[in-house]
């Protein structure tokens, strides 16, 4: 028998943080397993969304997480945060697509 892991709570977190993102312009999708950490990718989905910075800054402030590292770019322009949730190994990783401005 594998060990338990965070993934229910990772599940119940789903819901209001794609709330956020959606406020924002984003549409947010679970990527992986959530057996280590909760991987999640905001993808621009209106003209003009919000800069990113702005919705971590909103789960930060939802969540009153603890620690939050510096952002850093991933392959095709991904921009990735980590969000820790205040203990232990509970956090989320989340990365943006590059806004494109098609104007």
């Amino acid at each position: 028998m594998k060990p338990a892991n965070l993934a229910p709570v990772y599940c119940s977190l789903y819901p209001e943080l794609a709330e956020i993102a959606r406020k924002h312009g984003y549409a947010m999708a679970i990527h992986g397993t959530m057996a280590r950490d909760f991987d999640l990718v905001c993808i621009p989905w209106v003209d003009k969304p919000s800069q990113p910075q702005e919705v971590v800054d909103e789960i930060t402030a939802t969540y009153s997480t603890t620690d939050i590292t510096s952002p850093r770019f991933k392959p095709h322009g991904r921009l990735a945060y980590s969000v820790c949730f205040g203990f232990g190994e509970f956090f989320a990783d989340l990365s943006f697509m590059p806004i494109v401005d098609e104007g």
